[in-house]
């Protein structure tokens, strides 16, 4: 990781015009919509909060990054690698996961504070997402929105599917054969 170094959207669109690498760095609270992050390693990059709207990581390296609360609506993750990535808290309504690796990824809701006496427990919504022949094996799923999600050919092995939302979505017969909690 380099040092300390404060990053802005102009200084991102620096390091992909120059194809610096991006791993480890943090890009938190950032509005980065429309970018193209296609082929880059993005390895532990911390995009939590940040807005991502419409950018693009066809095959891209996301492994272990840190999207908690991130706004990824209609981002296109095809042929991506997820592995282990926290998706906790995140809007991905429309998102493209064909192909994508999310094993051991983290889709689960969280407590937010929303000034109840009681946390409200949000998952990760992927309404309308197209996630055919994505791995989800021993993801966590708890509370994830797939409602009219094209969910074809996806690998469920082991995923924690506890309050998955599935009205509507395109799946294979078998699919949840091998998960948890469906």
């Amino acid at each position: 990781m380099n040092e300390s170094v404060k990053f802005s959207r102009k200084l991102v669109l620096d390091y992909l015009s120059k194809a610096k690498p991006l791993s480890g760095q943090d890009l938190s609270n950032l509005d980065l919509s429309n970018l193209d992050f296609s082929h880059i390693v993005l390895r532990s990059v911390n995009f939590s909060y940040s807005n991502l709207q419409n950018s693009i990581f066809v095959e891209s390296d996301l492994s272990r990054a840190y999207m908690r609360g991130a706004n990824l609506n209609s981002c296109d993750f095809r042929k991506s690698n997820l592995f282990r990535t926290n998706l906790t808290v995140t809007e991905m309504k429309n998102v493209n996961l064909s192909h994508a690796n999310l094993q051991g990824a983290n889709l689960s809701g969280a407590a937010s504070n929303s000034g109840q006496s009681t946390s409200r427990v949000i998952g990760a919504n992927l309404q309308g997402a197209v996630a055919r022949y994505a791995n989800f094996e021993r993801a966590i799923m708890e509370r994830v929105n797939l409602n009219n999600t094209d969910l074809r050919g996806a690998n469920f092995f082991e995923a924690n599917m506890t309050r998955v939302s599935l009205q509507g979505s395109k799946y294979d017969i078998d699919a949840f054969d091998k998960s948890i909690n469906v």
